[in-house]
This record gives C-alpha cells, structure tokens and sequence, in this order.
C-alpha cells in the first residue's frame, strides 16, 4: 500500500479516501467478522471490536463501548479475538473466550468483562484456574469451557480471527471498525467524536 495507488493519502497515516473508500474493508468484515454479537441483526451501523483480553487498553476502551451501545441502539457489535504475542496468556484466554461464545452469548459479554476485571490476577501460571472459574462464574460449566479451549479447532478458530484482523491492517488493540471505517486510537478518541462517527455511518449508510 502506498499514497500512489489512488486509494490512500499520508497524512500522518495512510488512510483511505475516494468514493465510499470503507466498503472494502466493511465487505470483508461483513463477510468473515463471525465473533459474539450484540445489537440489532439488521443494525445500520455494524462496529467490529479486535481485542486482547489481557490488553489494559481494551480494559480501558470497554466502558466507552459500553456506553456507545447504551446511547445508540442503531449499533450492533461483533468481538474478534486479537491475541498479541507478546501477552503470554492472551491467547488461551481467547480461546476460552471462543468457547464460552458458542455456548452463550450472555455468558460471553459476562467472561470477557469479567477477565479485563481480573487481569492483574491472571498469570501464565494460574491462567487454566482462573479462566475456568470465570467461564463458569459467567453462567457456562467451566471444565467444559477450558476442554473446548484446548482442542485445535478452537485453536484454528482464534487464528482465523487474528488472521482476519491482519488482513485488515490490525497491528495493535484495542482496534474498531465502524462500519469499515478503522480506528486504531480508541482510548485517545474523545467519546464524542466516537459517537459522532457512528451517527454518521447510521445516516450516512457507509
């Protein structure tokens, strides 16, 4: 990619202009983007969250996607799991967090929340105890939760998400898509401007 091919402009970061210059990256999340939903089906505005569990910065981003939700019911929300490498439990956290979704949507929004709450407790260590216990505390049977995580499906499933953010420029979390439209800088984004966003892609239709 480069600001020569016609699509992009450097200004600080390469970001895409031109005639509905989201609808690529919107297309290819609307087709794979397969993670634990919340929202309206038929919501105008589809938000795609790329996240770490043990990432502080998605910690910190949830309460301002919580409150997004809560103020505008045009969105609907789809998590991917975006395990870094350099978080060493990260991963076997996402792969219980893939578990616990195909089991139960609420008991997924209720783990997840509950992992960024306990991450300073989490160790590489102690990580099979605490994630099951979580999985259960959230309403599914966590011995289930932590056999599932284990399987190399499960393992497949998490690297095709990570794969998927790749393919679309993801290198940091947390990262969102708003209709296409990525932002990478969502703990330094003014709430406002988060929400304005949305508003926008809802009458915008883009």
């Amino acid at each position: 990619m480069s600001p020569s091919d016609g699509k992009h402009a450097l200004v600080g970061d390469i970001i895409p202009f031109g005639v509905r210059p989201f609808d690529e990256a919107r297309d290819e999340l609307a087709r794979k983007a397969d993670g634990p939903s919340v929202g309206p089906a038929n919501a105008p505005v589809t938000v795609v969250e790329f996240s770490d569990l043990q990432c502080p910065h998605c910690k910190d981003a949830q309460p301002t996607i919580d409150k997004l939700l809560a103020d505008e019911k045009s969105v609907r929300l789809v998590f991917q799991n975006f395990p870094l490498q350099s978080h060493d439990w990260a991963a076997k956290a996402a792969a219980y967090a893939d578990c616990v979704g195909r089991s139960s949507n609420d008991a997924f929004w209720k783990y997840i929340r509950s992992v960024y709450d306990a991450q300073k407790d989490i160790s590489v260590a102690n990580a099979d105890e605490k994630l099951t216990a979580l999985a259960d505390q959230a309403g599914v049977k966590g011995a289930d939760a932590a056999s599932c995580a284990a399987k190399p499906e499960t393992v497949g499933r998490v690297q095709r998400s990570v794969a998927l953010g790749a393919s679309l420029e993801v290198n940091g979390t947390p990262t969102l898509f708003v209709n296409g439209r990525k932002i990478s800088n969502v703990g330094g984004l003014p709430y406002e401007v988060l929400k304005g966003l949305t508003e926008f892609a809802a009458k915008d239709g883009k």
